[in-house]
């Protein structure tokens, strides 16, 4: 879990498309709401405060206390960040109110490693990533940052199942256990003798490397 980042909101009196307009870009419109709260609570925050987040890959798992207006702080997550489709500009965000020992549903990312020690890229093979982010059910204080698979030692035709992902405590997965995360496959136009040349020879480095550690199994002997 990533550490917690201040941010503060302002009050916001202005409603409607024209009143959001003007307040942007300095200012992006939002919204608090969750458990504690009967009617959502208008505010603005300034965009330089919450860009860099709402634009990372890992917005949805960054942990936030809020300063909203009156002075109350609240631990946060943004549960929903609109942006023009044009121009990629924040337009609006919405903040869910966590509860300590509550559970949620958050969508955690996947960052894939080794992808230069790859076995079946170094065979031809290319890295076909199916799934980006994993739903989990979790408590707020164990909300993981992202999910980090190793790739390096895929061969071709290899898959990375959501059952293969290591999971910290307190995380269960909600996704499809046989849901495949991330596979090496054979570009399209490859030929299959050239296919099956790759196969054969991951198999010959496989036969070499059990060869040598037998030759050094004997020479301990």
């Amino acid at each position: 879990m990533s550490e917690m980042v201040q941010i503060v909101l302002e009050a916001r009196a202005e409603k409607g498309k024209e009143a959001c307009k003007k307040m942007r870009p300095a200012y992006t419109p939002c919204v608090v709401y969750g458990p504690d709260y009967r009617e959502s609570v208008p505010a603005k925050v300034k965009t330089s405060d919450i860009a860099k987040i709402a634009n990372s890959g890992y917005w949805e798992t960054q942990t936030l206390n809020l300063t909203i207006p009156g002075g109350k702080q609240e631990m946060c997550l943004m549960r929903e960040v609109q942006k023009d489709h044009l121009t990629g500009r924040i337009l609006h965000i919405d903040f869910l109110q966590l509860v300590k020992g509550h559970k949620l549903t958050v969508n955690v990312p996947v960052e894939l490693k080794g992808r230069d020690e790859c076995k079946g890229v170094k065979l031809g093979g290319v890295i076909d990533m199916l799934l980006r982010e994993v739903a989990v059910e979790v408590i707020p204080s164990q909300i993981p940052d992202s999910f980090h698979v190793d790739v390096s030692s895929l061969g071709l035709g290899s898959q990375f199942h959501v059952r293969d992902l290591t999971l910290p405590e307190g995380v269960e997965v909600l996704a499809d256990p046989d849901e495949v995360i991330v596979a090496v496959v054979v570009p399209r136009g490859v030929s299959e003798e050239e296919e099956a040349e790759a196969a054969a020879a991951e198999e010959k480095e496989v036969e070499v490397v059990a060869k040598g550690k037998a030759k050094e199994a004997e020479e301990e002997e």
